[in-house]
This record gives structure tokens, sequence and C-alpha cells, in this order.
């Protein structure tokens, strides 16, 4: 008996296949789209302080849950199991498995990484299940007339994919407070054993400061006795002192240098740790810490530049410790985070080419091509992203001191001095955030406070004006430097560099020394109308002087810090906000005759202003800093002196406001482009300043 003909699809069939079909192929490429974007923006974001970067980051990261789960239902309830979408479905797992470095987005996601495991698990789950499907449908449907082609490669990739998704939730585990305490407590006992050792120190060599690089895994469970932490003894520990002692040509030469103040950077990020976990730092207030960072990071002719490198480098590490899942790579599978990549770029390839064998000019196979082309790319993109990292480099330092056949070839000291020497981004966005409240003064963002509405309050109102930047010069880092040189590590109430100048006895009562609550958010916004009245003073080449452009420009940061990130000032953050509301009110007020909306305008309404009796009021800051810059214009006569005054007062209010115990809001900090006052709240850990001195300051020699 002949068997029964198939029936034929209906049109009608035949057009809700196809409907069914590109929706499924819509939703792929997003996530594709979403892939791309979490490997370049989220690379990117620790370099930029920009709200829509970190937004579409954040957005991007998310949906991609919500986002995989949808196609993931849309393929299940399709009633026709295409090829291609066990290939979709593949990249759609590597979506979930977090292709890029990327970890977290926020901090507070670290202790929920449970939570994200199990969806993960889950998600994956019915991903696999999927393909399994596809693929047994495939082999038994005759009509295909044989086993998917690219079966194996696909296999493949689902192995590479899953381990890739074990990386990311353990990364997360390792930087989870419960895990982290207990890698953290080695350090802190490793260097309060170190503290106690009598040993001689030098901080231009590095003698005697074992501040540890790697192998804080050999310690744990060792009781620190004598030597028995070093290498020599058996104990795989790299020390700095290590480094700056080897003898290799690679460490040697003048880029060798560089090279050992990588090492420093990993090694400082280490002992930094320690703070964000809440443990003491044992060495602060010992003369050797201190001499560390005033003779040795910050000897020589330009200080400023090696200590902020050496910094800026640390900052790296901590933002990837907490945020990607290099630390992991770095501490168990360094090679993997090589391999990976490399075996990924391989089965891309691999599965390209038979798709291109099998190609049949279909738009699902163009869009199959489209996402593994784009996959393929991305890996190569993250391949280099790690091979140009700190965190490999310091991994090939580490293998260059512990074997010696490496520094006895030549070709082999060749290839990896010339795997040192690839570049990885800027370490941070290296600009400072600049508010001017005259300038600001009643502007306001309508797309925003629209956005505000629209989206039921998610987007905050741009109540205080818009955020701008400017770079970082040399001469506002070396203007810092030498002010903390100068204190030596002694942090008064801006009143030093006052006394210093010699007019302390006229102008002290502008430090706001007496007062208790919001003290150092009213001297910024009295110093700042000041420095804002005096710069309008001067003529454009005026302007264009070092001590100017360093007094405006740290004046300008200050108040971007209370009016954006008062978190990281020492005041109380809803002191602060009040009181800059306050004033921005008492600015509108003394403003509201006035219809010039020019700053240059604003200026000239508030020096005719009456300040009698401002001094004591405190609700009249405005008036105070009008009144403060009358007296530098008519008792400091000499322009080089006046902005001399100015321009070594913010430098030692930046030093002054930078020591804070709330380390955990630095970090937070980090992951959205960072700030400058993170790096010297950094220094001066080093240096084992952690407290603000007396108010009072210390008598001139």
């Amino acid at each position: 008996m002949d068997p029964a003909p198939s029936p034929t699809p209906s049109p009608l069939t035949n057009e809700c296949r196809k409907d069914h079909t590109d929706t499924v192929k819509f939703f792929v490429i997003l996530a594709v789209v979403a892939m791309f974007l979490l490997h370049v923006l989220g690379s990117l974001r620790r370099r930029s302080s920009h709200t829509l970067l970190h937004s579409i980051v954040m957005g991007v990261y998310t949906l991609s849950y919500p986002l995989v789960g949808f196609t993931v239902g849309l393929m299940k309830s399709s009633e026709f199991y295409y090829e291609d979408f066990a290939v979709w479905a593949v990249f759609l797992l590597l979506l979930l498995g977090s292709t890029d470095s990327l970890t977290v987005c926020r901090l507070s996601d670290v202790d929920d990484w449970k939570s994200i495991h199990v969806k993960y698990i889950l998600q994956g789950f019915w991903l696999v299940i999927i393909i399994l499907m596809i693929c047994k449908h495939h082999d038994q449907d005759v009509t295909y007339g044989q086993k998917l082609p690219y079966r194996y490669p696909l296999y493949a990739i689902v192995l590479v994919v899953l381990l890739k998704g074990y990386l990311r939730i353990a990364s997360m585990r390792m930087v989870s407070k419960s895990y982290l305490c207990k890698k953290v407590k080695v350090i802190a006992e490793y260097m309060r054993h170190n503290d106690n050792l009598p040993v001689p120190f030098n901080p231009v060599t590095m003698e005697g400061y074992r501040y540890m690089v790697a192998g804080e895994k050999y310690c744990v469970n060792r009781q620190p006795v004598g030597k028995l932490w070093y290498k020599g003894d058996g104990l795989k520990v790299v020390t700095v002192e290590q480094i700056w002692q080897c003898t290799g040509r690679l460490l040697v030469l003048e880029r060798g240098k560089l090279l050992k103040d990588l090492c420093l950077s990993m090694a400082l990020c280490k002992m930094l740790n320690r703070r964000f976990v809440g443990f003491k730092l044992s060495e602060a207030g010992n003369e050797k810490t201190h001499d560390f960072v005033f003779k040795g990071l910050l000897a020589g002719d330009k200080p400023h530049q090696r200590a902020f490198k050496v910094i800026e480098e640390e900052l790296v590490f901590v933002h990837d410790f907490y945020y990607t899942r290099y630390y992991y790579l770095y501490q168990k599978g360094r090679y993997i985070a090589l391999c990976l990549p490399i075996v990924m770029l391989a089965l891309c390839s691999w599965l390209t080419y038979l798709l291109v064998k099998q190609y049949k000019r279909s738009s699902l196979q163009d869009a199959t091509i489209f996402v593994t082309v784009v996959v393929a790319f991305l890996e190569a993109y993250q391949l280099y992203l790690y091979i140009s990292s700190g965190w490999f480099k310091v991994a090939l330092i580490q293998s260059y001191i512990d074997t010696p056949f490496l520094r006895r070839s030549r070709c082999l000291e060749m290839i990896i001095g010339l795997l040192l020497r690839l570049k990885a981004f800027a370490p941070w966005k290296r600009s400072l955030g600049q508010y001017c409240i005259l300038q600001e003064l009643g502007r306001k963002s309508r797309v925003r406070n629209c956005l505000h509405y629209a989206t039921l309050y998610l987007v905050d109102k741009a109540m205080k004006g818009s955020k701008n930047s400017v770079k970082l010069s040399e001469d506002v880092k070396k203007a810092i430097i030498d002010s903390l040189l100068a204190s030596n590590g002694y942090l008064t109430n801006r009143v030093t560099s006052l006394q210093r100048n010699g007019v302390h006895d006229d102008l002290k009562w502008a430090c706001d020394a007496t007062a208790t609550d919001g003290a150092v958010a009213r001297t910024i916004v009295v110093w700042h109308i000041a420095t804002t009245l005096c710069e309008q003073k001067l003529d454009k080449q005026d302007k264009e002087e070092d001590a100017v452009k360093t007094a405006s420009t740290l004046s300008k940061y200050c108040m971007h810090l209370l009016a954006f990130a008062p978190t990281l000032l020492p005041d109380h953050s809803s002191i602060s906000e009040s009181i800059l509301d306050q004033s921005i009110d008492e600015a509108s007020k003394l403003l509201k005759e006035g219809k010039n909306k020019k700053i240059e305008g604003r200026c000239e309404i508030l020096m005719e202003i009456n300040t009698d009796g401002c001094v004591d009021d405190e609700t009249r800051l405005v008036a105070q800093g009008v009144h403060l810059a009358r007296q530098l214009i008519d008792n400091i006569q000499d322009f080089t002196t006046r902005w001399k005054v100015l321009s070594d007062f913010w430098a030692e209010m930046m030093l002054y406001v930078s020591p804070s115990d709330d380390a955990r809001e630095h970090l937070e900090v980090l992951a959205k482009g960072g700030e400058f006052i993170t790096h010297l709240w950094a220094l001066l850990t080093h240096a084992g300043v952690l407290k603000r001195g007396p108010t009072e300051p210390k008598d001139v020699v």
C-alpha cells in the first residue's frame, strides 16, 4: 500500500512560520547587539563618567536575562525546529555567561551571586535542551538526508560557553564578603608580621619592603615565623623587594622601571583591599610606611608623574578585582584566559566555514553567519584586552623571575618584552569634573527632567545644572604633591598654606575651623565664590597663568564633588546637599534683580552687594564668598601672590578632604569613571595618613 502523501502546507501556515522565524531572528540579532555593547562599552566604563554610557551598560546588563528568556520561549513554542536555532541558542547562552570580562555592574550584585548563579543554571538548562532537541529533530527528519553538518563545533562551543559561565560565577564568588575576608586576612597577617621584623629599609631601592605581589595562597594555614614567608625557603611568595633585586635584562633597562612599578601597583592593590573589607592597616603610622611615599614614591625631579602613575594602575587592579573576572584568571587560571578566546576563535572559524560551505541563500543563514563572525571578532577583542592588561603583564613578570630559563633565552626574553609593550586602555578618564554655582545657576536639563517624570522618578531631576569636565593637568598634580611634601603628612584645616603665605591672620575666618557640622562644605562654597569672583576680574591673558588655572580647576572640582559626589567628602552627604541647596537659593535671591545671565554680569552684581555682618551668619555663604574676594583683591595687591595663595589653598583643601573611612564609596565610584579624590585617598593610605590632623597649623620654621 502506497504511503499517504504528505499534506501541502497552506500559504497561511508558511506565512505564520515566516513571521515567527523573523521574530526569533530579530531578538537574536538584538542579543548580539547587546553582547557587542557589553564588550565595547563595558571595557570603557572605568574610563568615562558619561551618564549615557553607564546607562546603556546597566540597561543591557539588566535586560540580558529577560531578553534571553523571552527568546528561549519563542524557540520553545515554535513548531518548526530550524537548524539555525541551534547556533542562535548557543550564542544566547554566551550572552548569559558574559563573554566579555565584565562580571557585575554594581557592587551590590557581588553579594547576590547565588541568585545570579541560579538564574544562569535555569536559563542555560533550557538553552542546552533546545540545542539537543533541534539536533535530534534534524537527525530524525528524513528530509535532511544527513546529520547536522556542524554539530561537532557546536557541541564544542557549548562546552566552552558553559566554562565561561562558570568563570563568571566563580569570579563573583571570589569577591563576595564571606570569601574575600579569608583572602584579605592572609595579607593583613602577612603585613602585621613584616611590620614587626627589625630589617633595614630603603624606599629608593625597595630594600626591606616585602609587599606581596603574588603567592598569598601559599601562606594560608602557615605560621609566619622568621623567613618562612619567603620563596628561598620553599614558599612561592613574590615580593616587591625581590622584583627590585632581579637582574634580568627586562627589569634592568629603562623600561624595567615601569614594569617594576606595575608590580608595585599590584602589591598596593592587595594592601588597599584591607580597607574595603574592614581590616586595620598595621603599618599605618610607621616610619617605614611614611618614607615609602615621601622618600620613595615621591622622590626624584618629577615625583607627581610616577606617584600618580602607580596609583592609577593600582586602582585599575582594584576595579578589575571587583567588577571583572581578571582576578580569578590571574589567581587560578591565567592560561585559561588565553586558551578560551583562542579556542573560541578556532571553533567560530570552523563553524563559519561549515556554514558557508552549506550556504543556501536564506535570510536565516545570513543571520547565523553574521552572529558567528561578530562573536569571533569579540573574542579576539577580549583576547587582546587581557594580553595588554596589567594582570597578564604581572603574571609574565612573575614567570620571568621564577624561571631562570626565560632570563637566559634571548629569543623568549624578546617575545616577553614584545608582549609587555602591548598598550592597554588608559587607566582612567584623567579628567576633573567642574561645577560653578554662578555659571550653572538657573540652568535645567529639560530632557532629563522629562525623563524624570516619564520613568516615574527612576531618573533624577537635573536640579544643579549640567556636568562638565577638564583634563587633569600636570600643574594640578604638581601643586597637590608639592603641598603634600610641604605638609609631610600633617593635614590641617586648610590654614597651613595661608600661614605659609603670610595671610593666615586675615583670612583664617574663611576656613570655618570652629564649625562642627558641614564645615568642609561651607568652606568649599565660600572659597569657590571668592575664587570665581577673583578670576572674573582678570584679563584673558592672566587667566592662562598656571596658578590661576590650578586654583580655578580645583575650586570647581571641589564644587563638583559637593554637587554630584558628596559621599566622598568628610561631611555627611545630607548636610552637604543641604548647604549647597541653601547656597544656590541665596545666590538666586541676590541675582534676582540682575537680568544678565552671563557669569561676568553676575559677578559684577555680587561684587556690589552689602556684606556687612555676613561673616558670623552661616546662612550667608555666598555673601561670605564676596567678602573674601574683596579681601583677596584689596589686601593682596600683587597678582602672583594672590593666586599663589588661592592655588596653595585649594591644593591643601584637596589633601584635607581626601582621608575617609568609607572605603566602599570609593569602590563604587571606580565603576563609574572614577574620581581624582580616590587617587589621593589611596596615595595617603599608603603613606599611613588615614586621618586629618588638628585644625591649627604647625609652626612655620
